[in-house]
């Protein structure tokens, strides 16, 4: 047996290299194959993970407001106002609606300033940003930026309907959710 293995060293070596390369290549491929997966499409577009946790945690951030004696949304509900919250931001960006970064520093001052006092200092403000929503303030900041990018679009679409705004947004909504062809991924089992 050692004789063979010393007479076939090369070949036995170039085997295993071989056959490590090809592992490699196989698991690299399909990392970058999951990689690329998204949670789902929207107007014929892939979402990326990114976005759809940005949307996510942004609904959760600045629900609706609660009526007496409602109970907190369900995880169907969150995932719900997710997607739209997606096909507005994506037609919002669209439209080319832009935020200013003093909008983004009002609102946040004004959230901010709920049940307690104004003029937070940088430091301050990074704390209250981590203690009270678990993000880091860059991220925070983005959040509201959507936030206030979806409410100009809202706002701009109820100034343009001249009878019944609120009818005609309902109606503007369903359809833009109907062209937005929302396709939802179900993940592997």
């Amino acid at each position: 047996m050692l004789k063979f293995l010393r007479k076939n060293t090369k070949v036995i070596v170039w085997t295993v290299v071989v056959a490590f390369v090809a592992w490699g290549g196989y698991a690299v491929s399909v990392q970058f194959e999951e990689a690329s997966r998204s949670p789902g499409r929207i107007f014929g577009k892939e979402v990326s993970f990114q976005e759809y946790l940005l949307a996510n945690r942004t609904v959760q951030i600045f629900p609706p407001v609660p009526q007496p004696g409602q109970e907190p949304p369900s995880a169907d509900e969150v995932e719900a106002r997710t997607w739209e919250f997606l096909v507005l931001s994506r037609e919002a960006k669209r439209r080319k609606i832009a935020v200013t970064d003093e909008e983004v520093r009002q609102e946040i001052e004004r959230f901010a300033g709920e049940g307690r006092e104004t003029g937070l200092t940088r430091e301050q403000y990074f704390q209250w940003v981590r203690a009270a929503f678990r993000e880091e303030p860059r991220e925070f900041e983005r959040q509201v930026r959507e936030h206030l990018r979806i409410r100009k679009l809202l706002t701009q679409v109820r100034q343009k309907m001249e009878t019944e705004p609120e009818e005609s947004l309902k109606r503007w909504l369903l359809e833009l959710f109907r062209e937005a062809q929302i396709k939802t991924y179900n993940p592997p089992s």
